[in-house]
């Protein structure tokens, strides 16, 4: 009797020592008996970190987007954000920078955020890594209005991490997110009718530049005003918004573009887009082609005056001309844009290498002729410029281009972009 005592005493020893033994390693027991951490799990061993993307208008009091609270207990802010890397539209530029194993990263959280995954298993035990790759998934997908940033859990055995978990942090319920997706996809159907196949990039970028600021005004309590839904379901925006809704558009018509994070010249933090068009990289600002906003209802240049609600000068232009006004941020490179072929003044025969007559008189010719009211002309370089404003206001070549007897010489310079408006009387 003793011996078989015994003999209980040693089995039920060995049975709760390998009990013990898979407890420890977190795998599951015979029988679905539940999946143990080692410890209940401290504050050390789970971290987590909400990202939001960098608030950025052009005001002089930005309003900054709400980070909601972290799931866990540790926090932290991250922010958004040479080569020519390949553009999918299924990924994107900032996806096509990225290392091998970032880019497998950047396709486990895309499918976790899309799919209001929780807690999503990551291939990499890393975690230096997520806020590059969130910062790149969100620099290249505009339609996931719906994140403003993300929490991860380390899951630790010691010092030694095992795994790691991700969530999106999600402003929406999916109910939600559908309701605005039927209101983005009207709007788009509608802004982009006007589109055929005849045209090239250039004549498409324009098209959807045009129509998306004819349509949104300025607005910085605008509702939702980080993502595409300020611009599309209410019509008025800042700038984060109208640099998504671009790009956003711009990707419906198989044109790639993404997101450009910085600071305008007074330090205010902005935003605005950079877009392939045919073949070549651009910077187009969208919030500043906005001519009311740029000049503001009292500047006093515009008073009495008929004013365009469209300004060019920052339609598909280069890293030089950007940088005049502009101060780039983003967390991954961007490349070198030198390319005037599709600039909008280059591609409208507005563009000046030099003080041409000919060329100058077609092009108010032209103005009078459209009946656009106001006739704007970019000089090459500085040299060019002084030389048009010499020849066009101090010698007064102008009223040999302008029509009627009591014509008068009313314009706006630009200095920084090198062009002269003037309106026809």
């Amino acid at each position: 009797m003793k011996r078989f005592s015994k003999t209980v005493v040693v089995i039920l020893v060995i049975l709760i020592f390998i009990t013990a033994l898979w407890a420890w390693k977190g795998e599951l027991l015979p029988g679905g008996l539940p999946r143990f951490l080692p410890q209940k799990e401290t504050a050390e061993e789970t971290e987590s970190l909400t990202a939001s993307e960098e608030s950025v208008n052009s005001t002089e009091s930005p309003t900054e987007e709400t980070v909601p609270a972290a799931l866990q207990e540790e926090t932290g802010t991250e922010q958004e954000g040479q080569g020519t890397p390949s553009v999918s539209q299924e990924t994107g530029y900032a996806y096509g920078l990225l290392a091998e194993e970032e880019q497998q990263l950047y396709r486990e959280m895309l499918q976790a955020i899309t799919g209001f995954g929780r807690d999503a298993e990551l291939s990499t035990l890393n975690p230096d890594l997520l806020e590059p790759v969130f910062n790149s998934i969100m620099a290249d997908h505009p339609e996931i209005f719906y994140v403003d940033g993300y929490t991860y859990t380390k899951h630790t055995l010691g010092e030694e991490i095992h795994k790691i978990t991700f969530t999106g942090q999600y402003t929406l319920t999916q109910e939600q997110v559908r309701e605005r997706e039927e209101g983005i996809e009207r709007y788009s159907r509608q802004a982009l009718e006007g589109i055929h196949t005849g045209m090239d990039d250039y004549q498409k970028i324009k098209y959807i530049y045009d129509y998306m600021i004819e349509h949104t005004d300025y607005r910085l309590d605008a509702p939702e005003n980080q993502t595409i839904c300020s611009v599309f379901l209410y019509g008025e925006s800042v700038c984060q918004g109208y640099a998504k809704a671009f790009q956003f558009l711009c990707g419906r018509m198989g044109i790639p573009a993404v997101l450009v994070t910085g600071r305008v010249k007074n330090g205010e933090p902005h935003a605005w887009d950079m877009v392939l068009a045919d073949g070549e990289w651009y910077y187009v600002d969208p919030t500043w082609g906005d001519a009311y906003y740029l000049m503001g209802d009292d500047d006093p240049a515009w008073q009495g005056k008929t004013r365009p609600s469209v300004n060019y000068d920052y339609l598909l232009v280069t890293t030089q001309q950007l940088l005049q006004t502009h101060k780039i941020d983003n967390a991954f490179p961007l490349p070198e844009c030198t390319s005037m072929k599709d600039n909008y003044y280059v591609r409208e025969n507005a563009y000046f290498e030099s003080v041409d007559e000919t060329k100058l008189s077609n092009l108010f010719a032209r103005g009078y002729e459209e009946d656009k009211g106001i006739v704007t002309l970019k000089c090459a370089d500085q040299t060019v410029y002084q030389d048009m404003k010499k020849t066009l206001l101090d010698d007064q070549k102008i009223f040999d281009y302008l029509r009627g007897d009591n014509a008068s010489a009313a314009y706006v310079d630009t200095q920084e972009q090198f062009t002269l408006s003037f309106w026809l009387e």
